[in-house]
């Protein structure tokens, strides 16, 4: 048996085309565009991110702005940071990961405005999110992009999520936590696992889908996975030239439905960037 593949690109231009719904109305109400500001360290390794935001962007008819911070004292980076957010003309703003030297995820989500949260790192979505108990209300709050992209994979698989069981491995709090809970709105009974869990692979082998968010290439053996099991993975990892994920090689044979590395998680992710910025503006 071989996996069925879920097309990301195909879902990624599903996402795009209701943030350019949004955003064809807030133009119309007040006659410009929902304008997304992307923050990123000079220097970083993250460009080909960038590109593919700016790509998904025009495709939505969302305008994008990306500033470049160099290193520099904590506190003038501080300040740059709240003259973006305090700009009128955003709508909607995100920092990119790895954070400029010397700030904690603590100081981006303090920085942010809660109305003008691209990513749901401010306790304000967050808090909302958890408190969401089904994925209609889910789904109208701003969520850590990967998070909401990993739960709409769940749907495209077209498999019976309701009652079965998920396992999502890892715990940090722009995936791992964030993806259980969407999983658990719905419906699923989702086992959160980490580093540190036991029998790790027995708890693989019980899960009707499974999520690879830990971080560590190839960490989960084909023979770890349920047959016939759909498996996200949302690893990316840059070897001998190749993009891998955290399910190792053969994992395919094994599962179901698959994410591809790359091609699944990825664009769908920066899709769902996207339509949290059109979705932001409607609001403004």
């Amino acid at each position: 048996m071989s996996a069925r593949f879920l097309d990301g690109k195909a879902l990624a231009s599903k996402v795009l085309g209701q943030a350019r719904k949004l955003s064809a109305l807030t133009l119309r109400r007040r006659g410009r565009a929902p304008r997304l500001a992307v923050v990123a360290s000079a220097g970083g390794a993250a460009e080909s991110y960038l590109k593919a935001k700016r790509r998904a962007c025009s495709e939505a008819g969302v305008e994008i702005v990306i500033h470049r911070l160099s290193r520099g004292p904590r506190k003038k980076i501080l300040g740059l940071l709240s003259d973006i957010a305090a700009d009128a003309s955003v709508d909607a703003l995100i920092v990119e990961t790895p954070y400029p030297r010397g700030l904690s995820a603590a100081d981006i989500s303090a920085v942010v405005p809660p109305a003008k949260d691209g990513e749901g790192v401010t306790p304000e979505a967050y808090g909302r999110l958890f408190l969401a108990k089904t994925w209609a209300e889910a789904s109208d709050v701003p969520a850590p992009c990967t998070a909401e992209a990993l739960a709409r994979l769940a749907l495209a698989a077209k498999v019976p999520l309701s009652g079965r069981r998920a396992l999502v491995i890892g715990r940090s709090g722009t995936v791992g936590r964030p993806t259980a809970h969407l999983l658990t709105c719905l419906n699923m009974t989702v086992t959160l696992a980490h580093s540190r869990t036991r029998n790790l692979a027995r708890l693989c082998r019980e899960a009707d889908l499974l999520v690879a968010a830990a971080g560590v290439p190839g960490l989960i053996k084909p023979s770890w996975i349920k047959k016939g099991a759909v498996v996200l993975d949302a690893g990316v990892h840059f070897r001998g030239g190749r993009v891998i994920g955290d399910c190792a090689e053969g994992a395919s044979r094994r599962a179901g439905v698959m994410t591809p590395v790359p091609g699944g998680v990825g664009p769908v992710t920066t899709a769902v960037a996207v339509l949290q910025a059109a979705r932001l503006a409607s609001l403004r």
